[in-house]
């Protein structure tokens, strides 16, 4: 690979983390506005997220492109890329790499833990509802791992996928 494709991977890659960061920084502040109950500002970052989004998957065209692939390697994965960089410049693409490999676990923690609460929250208000209507015909009692069971009871929430 010529040197001056190897420079402009190597900025997408920095694009990559940069939008990354980006990505994490909202998932965080989901977190706070989940935990605040604030709407107007989890409609604001779920439209983020998805510009967010949509930037990055431009950025991996971009590197697609940059890195000249053939028609039939058109699918995109990034350890292979590695595999295409030029020995010297490999070391700095390996740093860029485990970067975007540590943002990318840090999301999906986040990512996970966000789905759990507001699944945890429905949860919760669905049982509040059955209570106050009676349609809750069913015992809640403790499991052997100390969370609350139950059984038959009919679901009035459900989170929007």
């Amino acid at each position: 690979m010529e040197t001056p494709n190897v420079r402009l991977i190597e900025k997408l890659f920095y694009k990559k983390i940069m939008l990354y960061h980006d990505l994490l920084y909202c998932f965080k502040h989901e977190r706070e506005s989940l935990i605040n109950l604030d709407l107007d500002k989890l409609w604001s970052i779920s439209k983020e997220k998805e510009e967010i989004c949509a930037k990055i998957n431009v950025t991996k065209q971009e590197i697609i492109a940059a890195l000249d692939l053939q028609e039939n390697q058109k699918t995109f994965e990034l350890n292979r890329t590695m595999d295409l960089i030029p020995g010297e410049s490999r070391a700095e693409f390996q740093k860029l790499y485990l970067r975007l490999i540590k943002l990318k676990s840090e999301i999906e923690v986040f990512r996970k833990e966000n789905i759990s609460f507001v699944n945890d929250s429905l949860q919760f208000l669905d049982e509040i509802i059955a209570t106050i209507t009676g349609a809750d015909g069913s015992e809640t009692v403790y499991n052997d791992k100390c969370h609350f069971s139950k059984s038959g009871s009919y679901s009035f929430l459900s989170r929007e996928v």
